[in-house]
């Protein structure tokens, strides 16, 4: 129960001080009467990982902040859209994150004795499958030799990898599979340290190039050219080279946290997290879910089209994007806030406007009229102050508990 305590202070606040920005000021809203449905509306801080794996997660996003985009390397590689995946899990291995579509050990463990976590990044020169795909992804380790020990280890398995393993099947244009080539060494002249190797004949490489405490894999296969039979050696020989010259100095900017401080470091330092809702008690599937916090340039990764993302975010001042039950972001100001709600909540091409919550009238709420019978139909949004926040589910009710719900933590969060 909302104390009157509460609805007074939230009614105070409401559309004075930091919430009123840019002219733009927050309605006043009473508490009490929101449907929250089975949500806490309470805010929740995060001051520490909760275990080992929660930390390595942690750090993975912080190596995140600082590496390029696959687009930044090479323009063309503008397209991602990839979900899930892209912050290397802590071990045993890594081959159901993403980076395990292209390069999959299946003897990580013990090929990556002090390995701790990372991050990929991936990018696609087209929308369709048959684009052309560029991978780097930074594993970081305890100690500088552990990282060299492991560059080599897995270029050495791989290299000696059966024609299935990390080179699949590809066929060409007709369905056909391709021949087998043996592996060959593919040097690169300007980092000589680096593990690198490619079948004859086929626009693939996979290289491994150890660097301080940090191993960077570089994965590119050329889905065309493999369809059509092309392979030239020095275009991968120069994606291999054009990675690194951007991965290596980026990695400058990235201190890693040592192996036995991981646990105590702040997770959760700007209270984005603190602001999020939190999944119901019971045995949800949200419950499985991991709060995650990312600057703009991270969140580039997950958007399908990094190009109109980016204009977005610069447009609104986007900084960070928090993402749990909802999608939180924070903008320049309160008008920003404002655009960025009727973005997400309006209705556009094939949705149509729903009804809002009960008692928040500065909602917005949308129906999917694409979406099939299992799929996420329903979208709300609502801001306040700086911040822009977006929940959805295949029930308009459940949507409007949730937008709720989040409104509740964004107005008593300080």
């Amino acid at each position: 129960m909302v104390t009157a305590l509460v609805v007074v202070m939230a009614m105070v606040t409401g559309g004075c001080g930091d919430h009123a920005g840019n002219g733009v000021s927050d309605p006043v809203v009473d508490l009490s009467q929101l449907d929250v449905g089975p949500y806490d509306p309470e805010p929740h801080p995060l001051p520490a990982p909760k275990n080992a794996a929660e930390a390595a997660l942690y750090e993975g996003i912080r190596l995140g902040n600082v590496l390029p985009l696959a687009s930044d390397i090479d323009p063309k590689f503008k397209y991602s859209g990839i979900q899930s995946g892209l912050v290397l899990g802590a071990g045993p291995d890594v081959k159901n994150d993403f980076v395990g579509a292209l390069w999959a050990d299946d003897q990580f463990s013990e090929d990556a004795p002090g390995y701790i976590g990372g991050y990929t990044t991936y990018g696609t020169d087209s929308p369709h499958t048959l684009g052309n795909q560029l991978v780097n992804a930074v594993m970081i380790f305890g100690n500088e030799q552990q990282a060299t020990t492991a560059a080599a280890a897995f270029s050495a398995r791989a290299f000696s990898d059966s024609h299935a393993g990390i080179y699949g099947t590809p066929t060409d244009a007709y369905g056909n599979q391709l021949p087998d080539t043996a592996n060959e060494e593919l040097p690169i002249a300007k980092y000589p340290g680096a593990h690198a190797h490619w079948k004859s004949g086929w626009q693939q490489v996979h290289s491994w190039y150890p660097t301080g405490k940090f191993v960077v894999y570089t994965g590119y296969r050329g889905q065309a050219d493999l369809k059509l039979g092309h392979a030239n050696r020095t275009v991968l020989t120069q994606f291999v080279s054009d990675s690194l010259d951007h991965v290596v100095p980026a990695l400058q900017k990235f201190t890693p946290t040592p192996p036995d401080q991981l646990m105590s470091v702040p997770v959760d330092p700007e209270k984005m997290l603190e602001r999020m809702m939190r999944p119901p008690r019971g045995d949800s599937d949200d419950a499985k879910l991991q709060p995650v916090v990312y600057n703009a340039h991270t969140q580039l990764n997950f958007e399908s089209d990094q190009e109109v993302a980016r204009a977005r975010f610069d447009r609104d001042g986007i900084d960070l994007i928090a993402d749990y039950m909802t999608v939180l972001y924070r903008t320049r100001d309160s008008a920003a806030a404002l655009e960025v709600r009727d973005e997400l909540g309006g209705p556009h091409r094939h949705n149509r406007a729903a009804a809002p919550p009960k008692g928040l009238p500065p909602a917005l709420c949308r129906e999917d009229l694409t979406a099939g019978r299992m799929a996420n139909r329903f979208y709300c949004a609502v801001k306040y102050g700086r911040y822009a926040t977006m929940s959805w589910s295949n029930q308009l009710t459940d949507a409007q508990q949730r937008i709720s719900a989040q409104y509740e933590i964004l107005v008593k969060t300080k």
